[in-house]
């Protein structure tokens, strides 16, 4: 009887070792498999300032007649004379893009009622200059030559992408020294981060939203300050320690 009572103890002991033994296995398996780990996680923000080197305009001719046929030959006639002087500067057909031509019917009221139909004709293009330094020129000219709408100029960078990838430098500085400065408190260092998302992007337009009324289109040598666009990189930086 007390070999049986010896055994079984024995037996009891050696389950609770094991099962002991299997629950601390378990636990560190778990955590081996769920990767748990110190992270640092913060945001980095680059910025360069830059002189544009390209600018886009839109130009175009409005007319209106009581005549629809009129109207069109008419804008047609003032659209081929802006044209030829945007060409004789030498911009090319390749930049002169067509974004809008539209013919539609206008009427005056008096008391409520319509009255006076006329048809309107508006023929727009966006002209991209090459050389910052024509601008000015190319409001002039397409005035001159007929043009009575220009507006929306932008400027711009004909090729962004040296300019932005400085500014992700400067956006990955930006996260290293937070992150030095968080494991710093409590005797962390920085290494290699573990992960790097590009979060957001801008890219840094001067808009200048000319609107010349008809009659001021007889003011030419037209002054254009083409100012500094702002180039920022965002990224999200992840260390582990």
């Amino acid at each position: 009887m007390k070999k049986t009572m010896m055994f079984g103890v024995v037996a009891l002991l050696v389950a609770a070792l094991f099962i002991g033994n299997s629950g601390i296995f378990t636990q560190e398996a778990q955590a081996d498999v769920d990767g748990i780990a110190n992270v640092v996680s913060v945001n980095g923000v680059g910025s360069i300032t830059v002189k544009p080197d390209i600018a886009y305009i839109s130009v175009g001719v409005e007319t209106s007649d009581a005549d629809a046929n009129k109207a069109q030959t008419d804008n047609s006639k003032a659209m081929n004379e802006v044209m030829a002087a945007l060409k004789a500067l030498g911009i090319k057909d390749d930049d002169i893009k067509t974004t809008q031509y539209s013919v539609y019917d206008r009427y005056d009221y008096i008391d409520g009622k319509q009255t006076n139909k006329t048809y309107q004709v508006t023929n727009m293009v966006q002209v991209t200059v090459r050389d910052i330094n024509q601008v000015g020129d190319v409001i002039d000219a397409a005035s001159l030559a007929g043009a009575n709408s220009v507006s929306n100029i932008q400027f711009g960078i004909a090729d962004e992408s040296a300019a932005y990838q400085e500014a992700l430098k400067l956006a990955m500085a930006s996260a290293k020294g937070k992150a030095e400065a968080i494991l710093g408190t409590f005797g962390e260092v920085v290494t290699a981060p573990s992960k790097v998302t590009e979060t957001s992007y801008f890219s840094g337009v001067v808009r200048s939203d000319y609107a010349y009324a008809k009659a001021e289109m007889a003011v030419m040598d037209t002054p254009v300050s083409s100012g500094e666009l702002t180039i920022t990189a965002n990224v999200t930086v992840e260390y582990t320690y």
